[in-house]
């Protein structure tokens, strides 16, 4: 059966690592660091042991409803990246962000210029949403790989001036209209699938929304685990990502705030709760 892997991400122990450090933002391009403030309530009804089953399961990375990007069914491999502007041949060492266009030929161009550069493959599909234009080229091997390059329309998405580098700042501008809360939750969702974030060792544990009169929020409670680095017990850091939409203009921001830490292991198949780690 064909997996679906968004292109670009780190590992899990990168990640956590970085959620020790002070808070410098995050992203689909570099590995977002944790945190500028600590939670005072508990968000969600799972105990601590019920999070870490859940991550060395690593059965089901989202809850009940969550909005999950689909892959075709292929003989080989799927991947789907969304292009950026460091991935372009006459790329700058401007801070990464995911390129926008509402001209179909310019985004063909961008993706033909990345694929030129990378393995060989073929254009053997193209695909036109309201969000964005997709590329489908076919790589030969063993096993064949099928990677689908994306590239937001402006009109959906401008993630220009964004830093993907940095899990805490401006995030782009959401041109849907009419803007609502079920807009920017599918818009948060979807995001997360382009993050390090959805990889082995991690799980979205909560995802809701709530409104204001300056706009929208939408938070997603992610779980993450740290391997110990010699044995003993590892590390499961509790976060929350939130996504904010300014109703008038869709302005987004992201914060990211640390909940909580805890230690486990797993020993003989079974899963203990343990401290310190």
């Amino acid at each position: 059966m064909a997996s679906s892997i968004p292109e670009g991400r780190n590992s899990s122990v990168a990640i956590v690592a970085l959620l020790a450090c002070a808070a410098c933002g995050g992203g689909a391009e570099g590995v977002p660091a944790a945190p500028t403030a600590i939670a005072d309530s508990r968000p969600i009804d799972s105990s601590d042991l019920e999070i870490a089953q859940l991550l060395y399961a690593d059965t089901q990375r989202t809850p009940s409803g969550f909005h999950v990007d689909s892959a075709p069914t292929e003989s080989g491999y799927v991947a789907t990246s969304h292009l950026k502007n460091v991935d372009l041949p006459d790329a700058s060492n401007a801070a990464p962000y995911e390129l926008c266009s509402d001209d179909w030929t310019t985004a063909l161009s961008w993706s033909d210029q990345v694929a030129a550069a990378s393995v060989a493959s073929i254009l053997t599909d193209t695909n036109t949403t309201t969000s964005y234009y997709e590329f489908g080229r076919t790589r030969p091997g063993t096993p064949a790989g099928y990677v689908r390059a994306r590239v937001y329309r402006c009109s959906y998405l401008d993630r220009t001036g964004v830093d993907l580098n940095h899990a805490t700042g401006a995030a782009g501008k959401l041109n849907q209209r009419p803007l609502t809360a079920t807009e920017l939750q599918l818009l948060a969702e979807y995001l997360w699938q382009f993050t390090a974030y959805n990889n082995y060792g991690s799980a979205v544990l909560k995802s809701s929304g709530t409104r204001s009169n300056s706009g929208l929020q939408h938070s997603l409670i992610i779980a993450l685990l740290t391997s110990a680095a010699t044995g003993g017990c590892d590390r499961i850091s509790v976060f929350d990502w939130t996504h904010s939409a300014d109703a008038q203009t869709g302005q987004l921001d992201l914060d990211t705030r640390s909940l909580w830490d805890f230690g486990a292991h797993r020993v003989a198949g079974q899963v203990k709760l343990c401290n310190p780690f």
